[in-house]
C-alpha cells in the first residue's frame, strides 16, 4: 500500500485573517472524494520505478491506495512515482485515492517485463513513423482524435516479430484497436484485428532484412452511425513489440491448489518445452487484495484463485486457475470406442486439434446424483465455441448445450435419474480445430451454495447518520437455510448488526445492511461475509462489481465527520 505523504508542514501563520484562510482552504479540501480516470503511462516493468500523471479531481497531495506496489508522491499535482518489485507475480494492479470524504474508483495499471517507453508523435505517417532501436519494446501511447500510430522496426529475415496490443480488455479503454506490420512505402504485409477481446495480436515472420512498419489505429468499441477512425484523451494503449520469447498462454490451465507445481509456456519464440512454475497471483504482495474471477453464468467456484506464470526474460505471461481439488494435467484425444474415465470433481485441459475432432469422456454417477459441467474457451481468447452433449447410460441424451447465457461458453447442470457410466462428448460448433484449440473442463459436484454480491465498491458513513448497503443474494440450491452476513475488519465506532436471510429457494433476494459510525475518521478497506448452516456450514465472502474480468472480495469504507473540521 501506497501512502502519498503531506508535505512539510510551513512557519505557523500570525495573522488571524491567515488562520482563518487556512480554516477555509481546510475545509473545501474535504468538500468531495476524489475521482481518478486515468494513469498515464498506465503500466511499467517489473523492477523499475515509473513517473505517471493521473487525471481527475483531487487536492494534493492525495492518499493513494495501491497494494503490490510502492508510490512516492512528485513535487506537481498529480505526479507519481509508482516502483514495481522485480518479483511481483502479477500482470495488473490497482490504483484508488482516497480522502477524508471519501475514494475514487479503481484504475488499472498493468505489468510487463519488457523495457518501456513512451510514444512519441508525430507519427501519423510512414515518413513520420517512430524509430525503435531494437523489437524488444512495450509503448505507453494514445490514439488522440483519428489518430494512427506508426513505429518503425528493425527486423531480419526470417524474424518472428508478436506485436500485442492491450486497450480495451485490461485498460478499458473505449477502442476497438486495427494492428498492421506495413513495408517501408505503406503496403500492408499483416493485419490483425480482434484477438483477445476487441484487442489485437499480430504474429507476421519477415521474409526480407530492413525495417518494417507496425501501425495502429482504433474504431470506437461501441459502434455508431460514424464510419471513421476514432481517438481521444482516455484511449489509451500499450503496444508489446519483441521478436524474443512471448508467453501466451499455460497448460494445464488449472492446478490443484496442493501442488500448483510447473506448466507448459506456450506461444511463439519459446524454447522447446519451456515450463514455468506457478505462483498465487501477487503472491505475498497481495495475499488478501488480489483480484479474483467473477463468478456468474460460467459457474466458477467461489474456492478458486488466479494462479499467475511469468519470467523476466519472457515477454508476456499467463494465468491459470488454482482449485481445491484434483487436476488432470491434460489428456489425449479420445473417441467414443475409448472414452476417457474421469472421477469427480475434476478439472481438465483439452485440446480440439484437427477439424471434426470430438473428445470424449466418462464418469460414474449414482441416481439423485447432481453434477456441474463447464467448458470454457471463448472466454479464455481460444477459438473454440464449445458443445456439451451428456448421454445416460442407456446411450439417451441427458443435455446438449451450446451457449450459456451471452457466453459462447457452455455449462450443464444436471441431476442423474438412474444409476450408471454418463458419456461426455466436447466438439467444436463448427466442428474446426487449431493447435490453439485448448478447453478447460470442469466436472464437480453440484453442492449447496450461495453468492453475495453488492453492486458498488465502496461506501461512505457520516458520524451520527446510518448509511445502509444492499447485498445481492444469488442461491444456486433451493435447499440452502438462512445465512448471516456480517462485517469483518470493522473499524472503531463502526457498527453494523447482523443481518439474516431467510427461507430456502433459488430466486434471487436482498439483503439491507446498516452502519453506524461514532467516530473517529477512517478511510480503508473491509469485508462482508455470509455464513449458512443448512443443510451444512458455507461460508461466503460479499464481492464487488465485475471491473474488467476482476472482482474483490473487500470494499472501501469512508468515515467521515457531521460536518467538516469535525474531529
Amino acid at each position: 500500500m501506497g501512502v502519498v505523504p503531506d508535505p512539510p508542514l510551513a512557519a505557523k501563520p500570525q495573522a488571524a485573517f491567515i488562520a482563518l484562510l487556512v480554516v477555509l482552504q481546510c475545509a473545501a479540501a474535504y468538500a468531495a472524494p476524489p475521482t481518478l480516470s486515468q494513469v498515464f503511462p498506465p503500466g511499467g516493468q517489473r523492477g523499475s520505478t515509473v513517473a505517471v500523471t493521473l487525471t481527475g479531481k483531487f487536492d494534493w497531495p492525495v492518499n493513494v491506495w495501491s497494494p503490490g506496489v510502492d508510490i512516492a508522491a512528485g513535487t506537481d499535482s498529480g505526479k507519481l512515482d509508482i516502483t514495481i518489485p522485480a518479483d511481483l507475480a502479477a500482470d495488473r494492479i490497482w490504483l484508488r485515492l482516497h480522502n477524508a470524504e471519501g475514494a475514487s474508483n479503481l484504475v488499472p495499471f498493468l505489468i510487463g517485463s519488457l523495457k518501456e517507453i513512451a510514444e512519441d508523435e508525430p507519427n501519423n505517417s510512414p515518413r513520420k513513423a517512430q524509430v525503435l532501436e531494437s523489437a524488444a519494446v512495450t509503448i505507453n501511447g494514445k490514439l488522440e482524435k483519428a489518430d494512427v500510430d506508426g513505429f518503425i522496426v528493425p527486423l531480419t529475415a526470417g524474424q518472428t516479430l508478436v506485436a500485442a496490443v492491450d486497450a480495451n480488455v485490461r485498460l478499458g479503454s473505449p477502442m476497438d484497436a486495427i494492428l498492421q506490420v506495413a513495408s517501408p512505402d505503406g503496403m500492408v504485409l499483416a493485419e490483425n484485428h480482434d484477438a483477445v477481446g476487441l484487442d489485437p495480436r499480430l504474429v507476421f515472420t519477415a521474409m526480407k532484412t530492413g525495417p518494417h512498419i507496425v501501425r495502429l489505429f482504433a474504431f470506437p468499441a461501441t459502434p455508431d452511425s460514424t464510419i471513421a477512425f476514432r481517438g481521444g484523451s482516455d484511449y489509451l494503449y500499450r503496444l508489446t513489440l519483441t521478436t524474443g520469447p512471448f508467453v501466451s498462454h499455460a497448460v494445464p490451465l488449472t492446478v490443484s491448489a496442493a501442488d500448483p507445481g510447473q506448466v507448459a509456456v506456450h506461444g511463439w519464440n519459446l524454447p522447446a518445452d519451456a515450463k514455468l512454475s506457478v505462483r498465487p497471483f501477487g503472491a505475498e504482495r497481495l495475499v488478501d487484495h488480489a483480484e479474483l474471477e467473477p463468478l456468474g453464468e460460467l459457474r466458477t467456484p467461489s474456492e478458486a484463485r488466479w494462479g499467475f506464470v511469468f519470467a523476466p526474460e519472457f515477454a508476456g505471461s499467463a494465468r491459470v486457475r488454482i482449485v481445491p481439488h484434483e487436476v488432470i494435467a491434460a489428456v489425449p484425444q479420445s473417441d467414443p470406442e475409448h472414452p476417457f474415465v474421469l472421477t469427480v470433481p475434476t478439472a481438465i485441459t483439452g485440446c480440439l486439434a484437427s477439424a471434426k475432432q470430438r473428445d470424449v469422456y466418462q464418469f460414474a454417477m449414482t441416481k439423485g446424483q447432481a453434477v456441474v459441467i463447464t467448458a470454457e474457451s471463448e472466454s479464455l481468447d481460444f477459438p473454440v465455441d464449445p458443445v456439451l452433449q451428456l448421454l445416460d447410460p442407456q446411450g439417451g441424451e441427458a443435455a446438449e448445450v451450446d451457449d450459456t447465457g451471452k457466453n459462447r461458453d457452455a455449462v450443464v447442470a444436471h441431476t442423474a435419474k438412474s444409476d450408471g457410466n454418463y458419456r461426455l462428448t466436447v466438439a467444436d460448433r463448427y466442428r474446426h480445430g487449431s493447435p490453439r484449440g485448448f478447453y478447460r473442463l470442469s466436472v464437480r459436484a453440484e453442492l449447496p451454495d450461495y453468492e453475495l454480491s453488492v453492486t458498488a465498491d465502496a461506501l461512505v458513513v457520516t458520524m451520527g447518520k446510518p448509511a445502509e448497503l444492499t447485498v445481492n443474494v444469488l442461491r444456486r440450491s433451493d435447499n440452502v437455510g438462512p445465512i448471516t452476513i456480517s462485517a469483518l475488519d470493522l473499524p472503531p465506532g463502526v457498527t453494523m448488526a447482523d443481518v439474516v436471510t431467510e427461507g430456502k429457494g433459488s430466486k434471487p433476494s436482498k439483503a439491507t445492511l446498516s452502519f453506524t459510525a461514532a467516530g473517529p475518521a477512517f478511510s480503508g478497506p473491509i469485508r462482508l461475509v455470509g455464513k449458512a448452516t443448512d443443510p451444512h456450514e458455507i461460508q461466503r465472502r460479499v464481492r464487488t462489481p465485475e471491473k474488467l474480468g476482476a472482482t474483490w472480495d473487500h470494499l472501501w469504507l469512508t468515515v467521515v465527520p457531521s460536518s467538516p473540521g469535525t474531529p
